[in-house]
């Protein structure tokens, strides 16, 4: 498999997103709001309070990267079955 360049990788996963937010939206106005609970449970809320001299690195560079994009197709979801 060829190697992805930056635009074309976020160009793939953005279009994904949409997919992925279209479907989840259908759900939630069919009246599964449960699925859209659970994406939203998955966002952590924790600070990593709990060692105040650390300071996050690399290792929490995915699951924050992941946290983020439960957040944000959690939030689009809920914006378009407003609409």
């Amino acid at each position: 498999m060829p190697e992805l360049d930056n635009y074309e990788l976020e160009g793939r996963l953005n279009a994904q997103r949409e997919v992925l937010t279209l479907l989840l939206t259908r759900l939630v106005e069919g009246g599964d709001t449960e699925l859209l609970a659970t994406i939203e449970g998955w966002v952590d809320p924790e600070d990593h309070q709990e060692d105040p001299g650390a300071v996050p690195n690399e290792a929490f560079a995915a699951e924050g990267a992941a946290m983020l994009e439960y957040r944000l197709i959690a939030e689009q979801v809920r914006a378009r079955s407003r609409s």
